[in-house]
């Protein structure tokens, strides 16, 4: 038995042929080569107008399946996908007036109090 303050090393092996090689194991892909030569390989004899007309419809569909449950029914008719940016726009709008309204109305104190002209929420001065 050794002791608990012995520096045991261990004796440097031999390089085996089995050691000699070095492990590099990385994980696998997060999208797969396979998925990128196989895109390649089925586009890369098309014209660029089926390309791209290819890409519109997997990207419609994509972004329908994915963001649908955002937009009107299709019974709303045409405007039916615009509905969240107009109603993201007159919230805006709305917002922006609100804070511009408080602005100006704490210019227009600050500004009676500055000159001594009264004006609104300003007490009139005593007689």
């Amino acid at each position: 038995l050794r002791s608990r303050n012995s520096t045991h090393r261990p004796e440097p092996q031999k390089p085996t042929a089995r050691r000699a090689r070095m492990s590099m194991s990385l994980g696998p892909h997060p999208v797969g080569v396979k998925f990128w030569t196989s895109l390649w390989r089925e586009n890369k004899d098309l014209p660029y107008s089926q390309i791209h007309t290819k890409f519109e419809n997997w990207y419609g569909h994509a972004f329908h399946r994915k963001f649908g449950r955002y937009f009107y029914a299709h019974r709303a008719g045409a405007l039916g996908i615009t509905a969240p940016l107009v109603v993201f726009a007159i919230g805006f709008k709305v917002a922006t007036m609100y804070y511009g309204t408080l602005r100006d109305l704490g210019a227009a104190t600050e500004s009676a109090k500055a000159y001594g002209t009264g004006g609104y929420k300003t007490n009139p001065t005593p007689k």
